[in-house]
């Protein structure tokens, strides 16, 4: 694919909502905290039985995974721009109205699908970066961009 190609925005943005709605909520179970109050990890209570350790500790490494992708997830909207940032971390982590954030970001009634569609779209340009910052293994990649076929 040529590098000149761009994106579908419409459905990019449909991508990156779909992805950021399920993976938000599922990675908040795993981790056991919301992303709203993510911090680094305090390990208490470790496990002193061998025989439950193995179980124990793939326990806390998908906890600690998790983590780190929702880590991935609150840097990328923070790496984009404008007003892109404020406005999916109140959508998406916050979990504000849209009412809510048009009166806070005082962003007109028909503007907010335009800004939440770039926004959108600037988050999968991002998470690229984000991806390699992170430095997952291929298997763990994905790519949120939608090209026309």
């Amino acid at each position: 694919m040529s590098f000149w190609i761009l994106p579908d925005e419409e459905e990019t943005a449909a991508n990156v909502d779909a992805f950021l709605r399920g993976q938000i909520k599922r990675l908040e179970r795993q981790a056991g905290m919301k992303l709203i109050n993510l911090s680094s990890p305090q390990i208490s209570g470790m496990p002193t039985s061998s025989t439950s350790s193995n179980r124990q500790e793939e326990k806390l490494q998908r906890g600690l995974n998790a983590m780190e992708a929702l880590q991935a997830i609150r840097y990328t909207m923070e790496r984009t721009y404008g007003i892109s940032p404020q406005l999916l971390i109140k959508y998406y982590i916050k979990e504000e109205s849209v009412v809510k954030i048009r009166r806070d970001l005082l962003i007109d009634h028909n503007m907010f699908p335009k800004l939440k569609k770039n926004a959108l779209c600037q988050f999968a340009d991002c998470w690229e970066q984000t991806q390699n910052k992170y430095d997952w293994h291929d298997r763990d990649r994905i790519d949120l961009r939608v090209f026309p076929k």
